[in-house]
């Protein structure tokens, strides 16, 4: 009997009665081509021309096709393809088939997996869906040329016998050889990898190896264990020529409202350090570092974490190449948000990993705990504005009977805006705070009876500030012209310098257009910028329509009276009138960048700081400098004038050669090369390839100094192959 439309397209239904049905007795058959006949005693249809048979999720696609509907066989030749549910396309010059399309056997056999990935092979048996066996087979996830198919991949590997896990979401080979451009480079007897549709499975991870002068040559390998979806752990060890191996392990876990990291590494080793000015070797030791990072949404008010970061000496984060920190900070926390609002205590311990001697005991807050209050504008009763209250207690403890300090503080503010009539802008805030302070072993009183040691001090200040501004505007066809110039006045009392009220928070100060408007110019609690003072600049720009702009900013603040000048010199607010600070930015459609900020001297225009970020993207190239000139601050660790310029540079060649350098001089008093670096980069479809050769002059104490050559090569779905530390010359005896 034949089907066969006037369109030379038929479709027949079949419901195929197969005792490997456990769950469904029925599985639907539906069948489409050119033309269809049935031979009812033999219980099979026959099609050809353009057929497709779809069964469950999987569809099949021939030139011609023999179903058997009482064993649900089924028999393809002529252009098969396989499309099974996730996208996975099996094409085979013929094929036989059975259980719904899950079993098979198939020869010159070529898969697509979903993910762009490919296989070939002589031939190859599909066994219930969840696994393809493949014989004189090859796996690659270079795109294959649709023009040359048979051409061959930049690399694949081969095997006499390739499996297909697809449950396990992986790819196993016995005597697999990985091959270059068709050339076999490295045999290995047995071998898997994920399949590319998995981001995490358990399993070694690919070695790195190098070499480095005060660790000799070194080998590194790593072992994945994929726990459960929500955690799992990295272990290794690296082997060294010149020092005993190093373990190291990473556990990782999540839960719906929080999440763990910790790491750690252990080794017994040598280490450069200074002594008197000189370097010197110490003997070998145990030495290592552990981290945590934990985070705790209790819910949506609430959060804790804790950060954890400890290593055994000052140079071995940086000598093994794990970090460049110079502080590690260590807290525990918990913060409360609720609109406006905010509450937090912390615990915080600090270790210095900087390796100059002189440097400062690094305090221990234990604890801070700080609440802020913020109301809703216009919610002051009667005057209208805004109203805030902050509040916090700070305990710094240090090691050695060095200085302690307990500390209360709270502060009360109020800010209302008024826009007049005419465009005028204006701004009035009012605050009134105050502190009070507990002293032990107070810097400087041991051997001094002018130093009280110990002591209890009380402090109150406030402040009214009035700022005033008046934009103007005008639109240009394709951009508008702003000119904003501000005036604002602050009226505080004569507090004083009050020699018992120590100062931890707010030494580090340097004037710049974005605090000049500040009603108290230090950054934080313990400094306070008493007596009046008036400030005044203007800014000016034009804005694109395209994004493009450019503008200007020119402002001074000024002092009504200097006495008791509370900030250091070099800050540029230590006479009554401050230094002139100004800045300017430009963008050009993205492509072109420039902020410049500037501090000259008010009475001879000499520069005191300097602040360039330039940057510019021409086609495919990509510029940028940074230059800093900065003149030292006293009372601060800024005790020598600095000036420095970075300056990079990068070319993309195409879509997948990028070039890239860049080197940083110090122009100041010890001048020189700092630190410079240039690499090439490749970024293909299967492979990508990174090498990079950086040398850093710095003291050699300090763990990083030398160079550095660092190689690697990844394969995608494979890893990455890596040499993570070519290291020349550094700390050579």
């Amino acid at each position: 009997m034949i089907y066969k439309s006037l369109i030379l397209l038929s479709t027949l239904t079949l419901f195929a009665a197969s005792p490997s049905y456990a769950q469904d007795k029925e599985q639907p058959v539906d069948l489409q081509a050119d033309s269809l006949s049935h031979d009812e005693k033999g219980q099979t249809v026959t099609a050809l021309g353009d057929v497709v048979l779809i069964q469950g999720e999987r569809t099949l696609k021939a030139d011609k096709v023999i179903y058997n509907i009482g064993d649900d066989t089924v028999i393809a030749t002529g252009n098969v393809v396989l499309i099974e549910e996730n996208g996975d396309r099996h094409l085979s010059k013929s094929a036989k088939f059975n259980n719904a399309l899950k079993d098979g056997f198939v020869e010159a056999l070529q898969t697509f997996l979903s993910d762009g990935s490919s296989f070939k092979a002589d031939s190859a048996r599909h066994i219930n869906g969840v696994e393809t066996v493949m014989s004189n087979a090859s796996y690659t996830s270079c795109k294959t040329c649709k023009d040359h198919p048979d051409k061959e991949p930049l690399w694949q590997i081969t095997s006499s016998e390739v499996k297909h896990h697809k449950q396990d979401k992986a790819v196993s080979y016995k005597n697999a050889r990985f091959e270059i451009k068709g050339v076999p480079v490295v045999y290995i007897p047995y071998f898997s990898h994920p399949d590319g549709s998995v981001d995490r499975k358990s399993g070694f991870l690919t070695p790195s190896a190098g070499y480095k002068s005060d660790l000799g040559a070194f080998v590194q390998g790593d072992y994945y264990w994929s726990i459960a979806p929500e955690k799992d752990l990295t272990f290794g060890v690296m082997a060294m020529t010149r020092e005993a191996p190093m373990a190291l392990a990473e556990y990782r876990q999540r839960w719906d409202d929080a999440s763990l990291v910790m790491d750690g590494s252990v080794t017994y080793s040598s280490r450069r350090d200074i002594d008197g000015g000189a370097d010197i070797v110490r003997d070998d030791k145990i030495r290592g570092s552990f981290s945590v990072d934990g985070l705790w949404n209790i819910n949506n008010k609430w959060r804790s974490g804790v950060d954890i970061d400890v290593v055994s000496d000052d140079q071995y984060l940086r000598q093994y190449n794990f970090d460049n920190k110079y502080i590690l900070k260590n807290e525990l926390y918990l913060e409360r948000f609720s609109g406006r609002n905010y509450a937090a205590g912390r615990l915080m311990a600090f270790q210095d990993l900087r390796t100059d001697e002189n440097r400062q005991d690094q305090p221990h807050v234990l604890p801070e705990i700080e609440v802020s209050f913020m109301g809703e504008p216009n919610s002051t009763p009667i005057i209208g504005g805004r109203w805030s209250a902050d509040m916090s207690l700070l305990g710094l403890v240090r090691d050695n009977d060095d200085q302690d300090v307990n500390r209360a503080y709270t502060a009360l503010g109020w800010q209302k805006r008024y826009v007049s009539d005419f465009g005028l802008v204006s701004v009035l805030d009012a605050n009134i705070q105050g502190a009070v302070y507990n002293v032990n072993d107070r810097t400087g009183s041991e051997g001094n009876d002018n130093i009280d040691g110990n002591s209890t001090e009380a402090r109150g200040y406030g402040y009214i500030n009035a700022a005033t501004s008046y934009p103007v505007a005008k639109r240009l066809k394709k951009a508008q012209i702003l000119v904003e110039p501000s005036i604002s006045v602050t009226i505080s009392p004569n507090i004083g310098i009050d020699s018992d009220i120590p100062n931890e928070d707010s030494q580090d100060v340097q004037i710049d257009a974005l605090n000049l408007f500040e009603a108290n110019r230090f950054s934080g609690v313990d400094g306070i910028e008493d007596r009046s003072h008036i400030t005044y600049g203007a800014r000016a720009g034009i804005y694109g329509d395209d994004g493009s702009y450019g503008e200007a900013f020119l402002g001074q603040s000024y002092r009504f009276d200097n006495g008791d000048n509370p900030f250091a010199k070099g800050s540029g607010l230590d006479r009554k009138a401050s230094d002139i600070v100004g800045q300017i930015s430009a963008n050009y459609k993205g492509d072109y960048a420039l902020d410049y900020s500037f501090q000259l001297d008010d009475e001879n225009l000499s520069p005191q700081r300097h602040e360039i970020d330039a940057s510019a993207h021409i086609n495919g190239l990509d510029l940028s400098t940074r230059y800093l000139y900065a003149k030292a601050l006293d009372g601060t660790d800024i005790n020598e004038t600095r000036e420095q310029i970075r300056n990079s540079a990068s070319y993309y060649i195409n879509d997948n050669w990028r070039i890239h350098g860049s080197a940083q001089h110090d122009l100041g008093k010890d001048s020189g090369l700092r630190e410079t670096r240039f690499g090439v980069d490749y970024i293909g479809d299967c492979v990508s390839l990174s090498m990079v050769g950086q040398r850093n002059l710095t003291d050699k104490s300090s763990g990083n100094s030398g160079t550095e050559i660092m190689l690697r090569i990844g394969f995608k779905n494979l890893g990455e192959l890596k040499t993570s530390g070519v290291n020349i010359g550094r700390n050579e005896e």
